[in-house]
């Protein structure tokens, strides 16, 4: 099970932001470009060292999704 508060952890300091749950979509982040996606998403599979499925990555709209996929859809790294 992945830890909702580290990741929202993560999140806010990704984007230096402060939000209270993993309600944030992705257009009400002005900051959350495709550079910042990278980062969220790289910084994500180290932390949690898990590694998304290229074909999910692009499709991510907000962090429930990302919380979904890697409680669903992730491979463990090797």
């Amino acid at each position: 099970m992945i830890n909702t508060n580290e990741l929202l952890e993560l999140f806010n300091e990704i984007f230096k932001t402060n939000f209270p749950s993993l309600d944030i979509e992705r257009n009400q982040v002005p900051e959350w470009d495709s550079m910042k996606h990278a980062e969220l998403i790289i910084k994500i599979q180290k932390k949690f060292n898990f590694k998304f499925k290229v074909k999910d990555i692009t499709y991510i709209k907000n962090l429930k999704e990302i919380k979904m996929l890697m409680e669903k859809s992730i491979t463990p790294l090797s």
